[in-house]
């Protein structure tokens, strides 16, 4: 009795290590990060300007410029490119551009029985990467940002005052137009 309860004691054991020493040798590697299909001419640092000019100025240029720009950060292993919002005595070797032209949002049917509605948000937006020399490098025109996601609000005044959408829709806009700028086609 005590000598099966060993074996099994020994072949679990024997398992356990068997797994946890090799078992990661038939496992792929992940793939590599995507390589960027931008050409960026020797841009190095890239400072982020958002200017807001829709009618009802929503969206706060200035976040949205610092997420862009610790979003294009966050690629720079990827690209070689950092970026950063003006300072004075500082420029870089290119400007991205980013004028929000329009913000909407309205509820998505049917209206929720908690306090959470889902809203469809949709925000236009031009964005021009240029070099200092004056040649554009990448430049996109009336984007449309269409996004979807659930908020206490239950009007839409409400729900441009809400915290939460100020902080979410920055990271929306900026992680979907760096992707864009960086690897779409």
């Amino acid at each position: 009795m005590f000598g099966r309860k060993l074996l099994t004691l020994a072949c679990a054991v024997g398992i356990l290590a068997f797994g946890a020493c090799f078992g990661t040798l038939d496992r792929p590697s992940p793939p590599p990060p995507l390589a960027p299909r931008l050409d960026l001419h020797g841009i190095k640092s890239i400072e982020v300007v958002v200017k807001n000019v829709s009618e009802s100025h929503h969206l706060d240029p200035s976040d949205l410029a610092q997420t862009v720009a610790k979003r294009i950060n966050w690629r720079t292993e990827q690209t070689g490119v950092t970026a950063d919002v003006p300072q004075e005595g500082r420029a870089g070797d290119g400007v991205l551009e980013i004028k929000v032209l329009s913000e909407s949002a309205t509820p998505i049917p049917p209206p929720s029985a908690s306090r959470v509605q889902w809203w469809s948000i949709m925000v236009n937006t031009s964005a021009t990467l240029t070099k200092a020399d004056g040649h554009v490098i990448w430049r996109e025109t009336n984007f449309s940002n269409q996004l979807s996601s659930g908020f206490t609000a239950k009007d839409v005044e409400q729900l441009w005052k809400k915290p939460a959408l100020r902080d979410w829709l920055p990271i929306e806009l900026s992680n979907r137009l760096v992707y864009r700028m960086f690897y779409a086609k």
